[in-house]
């Protein structure tokens, strides 16, 4: 679960609670709020210096074993007991203070099972502070190969990839068949609009719905337009939400790449305990910086050599390191290199220019840029720093011929013809480009050129009751003279229209266009009488929609998952309100046994040492011992009875190195039974 979905489900007064705690002792006194001290470095740093070491230690091996995938409560207390020295009871007071602070929640299933997890964004936080990976310099060898390596082809920033898709969704219309999909020409077409490589996001086994209609690539697509809130499917309908989509295209660069990659972050990292370690330690490096792949596979197998690296499941060897770098390369935001020497291959990696954390500040070098220039022959070069909104209307009204560090579009009459459609004018392209180029005046040429094409096309239009419109006498006398068209006009009715047959509207249709006179595409309906009806791809521009300020979202990741689902779908849960001290037994019991056992050590008969062992070991507690050696922290596990007396076996745990030992009750003189968090005599 994200830090936003907990928003949702806690109360002011609980956030307020969890700032009490001291070990935001730092945070609250710079003024920071729960939810912005639980993402932020250095107060995460400063929480971990504050913790307990029973809170310390669950909250350690938690992001180890676990990461962002949640765990059921017992699954999680066993874990915590086979992989430290901790009590049980040390355990779940662990838990309970770090429940406290708001640093682990906790969900209650339907059947009462509780789901422990780490919100997503705090994993990344937890794991660059216990586990940070600290890369070495390349060697004089390995930069060799470096050199000698093949750099993969230039991928586009995922942003820019998904303008493309949306770019199609407006070009092909939002409207669904009746399975409730895109029609598979869009859905194809939305697949060539992007880079992104379907096999490396199969690899993290994910599920979407339509899965007969929708290639993983299209869901992925989708499902972004749908979490960043520019696009809802209402009554069955995809529908632009226009506030949100003009305020994307408004942010800056850098921020609109961070909101992308914290929504893939969030939807990737519960997949695997892998896959979650590697993205969190690789997000960590320079943009700018070559590194070994292999160097951080070694990395994770010290971490942790239990866990699998690759797709288990499916036997696959592929490192969880191999899909991020193949994804993110795909995404535009890693540069790759492959080697091949005598040893093997060798991949190299660095973040490039386009990742969220790279300096931008010459984006804001200039308060009105030209990042268009227009060619007389109607070319336009865009460059690297263009604005969306500019680049939005560029999709339209141009066909994109190349796409790397810069763009070039062409203008075509085809495209003038679409843009016509959605509402545009000769006179708004013309201000558009003026502005998009920052010249006063267009290249002559391209003015006839756009004065030519949008005095021809969409002069005509259908309706569906086959009728043929003109937009005025002169064009349809121009239909009407026409000697391949006129056998084709039924009826002339009025000035404008003629009666055609509706099976010969795509004849019509292809003959108009060969003529020089493109007819509208769409056909009119009743239910499409209004103007804007037809309008897929909404008009933007600089100055508009600064009354929808207040809808910005920058940050902002919306709450249904229509198309991708959730590996963990925590929020459909609701949170535990109290994982306290008080659920302990060893807390809310204490009055049951008598108070020598707890605030002293004392010397006591066999049986009476086994009723402390027996208590110990139903609430999951230490005990203290005096034995030759000194004073020894001894937690039982279990009891061994035998004829001629018992045993406790457990774990001695003063040592550096704590062992299993067995002892019987005359290898110790004096003990009492600890308490969890007060462990010092009463």
């Amino acid at each position: 679960m994200r830090i936003k979905q907990l928003l949702g489900k806690l109360s002011s007064e609980r956030m307020e609670s969890f700032m009490q705690a001291s070990v935001w002792h730092s945070a609250r006194n710079k003024g920071l709020t729960w939810e912005q001290a639980a993402v932020d470095h250095e107060s995460i740093q400063e929480a971990a210096a504050r913790l307990t070491p029973h809170a310390s230690e669950v909250i350690k091996e938690f992001a180890r074993h676990f990461a962002a995938v949640p765990i059921e409560g017992e699954q999680l207390i066993r874990k915590l007991r086979k992989c430290t020295s901790l009590s049980g009871a040390e355990c779940q007071l662990g838990v309970a203070e770090l429940a406290d602070a708001g640093i682990l929640f906790s969900v209650q299933k339907i059947w009462g099972e509780n789901l422990y997890f780490l919100p997503v964004e705090c994993f990344i936080g937890w794991q660059k502070v216990f586990f940070p990976y600290k890369p070495e310099q390349l060697t004089s060898f390995e930069r060799e190969r470096l050199m000698n390596g093949a750099m993969r082809p230039f991928c586009r920033p995922f942003s820019r990839q998904l303008l493309s898709a949306f770019a199609v969704l407006g070009l092909s219309g939002l409207g669904l068949t009746l399975n409730g999909t895109l029609p598979k020409k869009t859905v194809s077409k939305l697949i060539q609009s992007v880079d992104l490589d379907e096999r490396w996001l199969k690899s993290f086994e994910l599920k979407w719905s339509h899965a007969d209609a929708y290639p993983l690539q299209a869901a992925f697509i989708l499902e972004a337009a749908s979490a960043l809130g520019l696009l809802t499917v209402v009554k069955g309908s995809l529908k632009w939400n226009e506030a949100m989509l003009h305020q994307w295209l408004k942010l800056e660069n850098a921020a609109r790449e961070i909101q992308i990659m914290d929504w893939c972050l969030a939807l990737l990292l519960p997949s695997g305990i892998g896959n979650a370690h590697m993205a969190a330690s690789m997000m960590g490096l320079q943009s700018g910086q070559w590194h070994s792949k292999s160097s951080i596979d070694l990395w994770f197998v010290d971490l942790h050599p239990a866990a699998p690296s690759g797709n288990e499941a499916s036997g696959q060897s592929v490192s969880a390191s191999s899909n991020w770098c193949e994804l993110w390369h795909s995404m535009g935001w890693i540069d790759l290199v492959d080697c091949e020497h005598a040893n093997g291959k060798e991949l190299f990696f660095r973040w490039n220019s386009a990742v969220p954390w790279h300096d931008r500040e010459q984006e804001r070098a200039t308060e009105h840029p030209s990042y268009v220039t227009v060619q007389p022959n109607g070319e336009m070069i865009v460059e690297s720093e263009c604005p969306f909104w500019i680049r939005w209307e560029l999709e339209l009204l141009a066909e994109r011929k190349s796409d790397e560090q810069v763009t070039v579009y062409q203008l075509e009459a085809a495209a003038v013809s679409r843009a016509l459609e959605q509402g545009r004018t000769l006179a708004s392209i013309q201000s558009f480009l003026r502005e998009a180029s920052g010249a006063p005046m267009l290249p002559s040429t391209v003015e006839v050129l756009l004065d030519a094409w949008t005095s021809r096309a969409c002069r005509t239009s259908f309706a569906e009751v086959a009728l043929l419109r003109c937009d005025n006498a002169e064009m349809a006398a121009i239909i009407e003279s026409d000697v391949k068209i006129a056998p084709f006009l039924k009826q002339k009715l009025g000035s404008l229209d003629f009666i055609v047959e509706q099976g010969q509207i795509s004849e019509i249709r292809r003959l108009l266009q060969k003529a020089g006179y493109p007819a509208r595409k769409s056909v009119e309906s009743e239910s499409s009488r209004d103007e804007n009806a037809a309008i897929s791809f909404p008009i933007f521009n600089r100055e508009q929609g600064h009354q929808n300020e207040q809808q910005t979202i920058e940050g902002t990741i919306t709450e249904p998952s229509y198309f991708i689902y959730e590996a963990f779908p925590l929020h459909h849960f609701e949170l535990n309100n109290q994982v306290g001290k008080e659920k302990l037994q060893s807390w809310s019991q204490r009055e049951r046994v008598p108070s020598m056992w707890i605030k002293q050590l004392r010397t006591y008969h066999h049986s009476t040492r086994r009723e402390l062992i027996e208590q110990a070991l139903q609430w999951q507690t230490p005990i203290q011992l005096r034995m030759e050696q000194g004073l020894r922290s001894f937690v039982p596990e279990k009891l061994e009875l035998q004829d001629e007396g018992w045993a406790v076996v457990g774990l001695l745990r003063d040592d550096p190195q704590p062992q299993t030992i067995r002892l019987t009750p005359d290898m110790w003189e004096e003990m009492r039974l600890i308490i969890p968090g007060q462990e010092s005599p009463i």
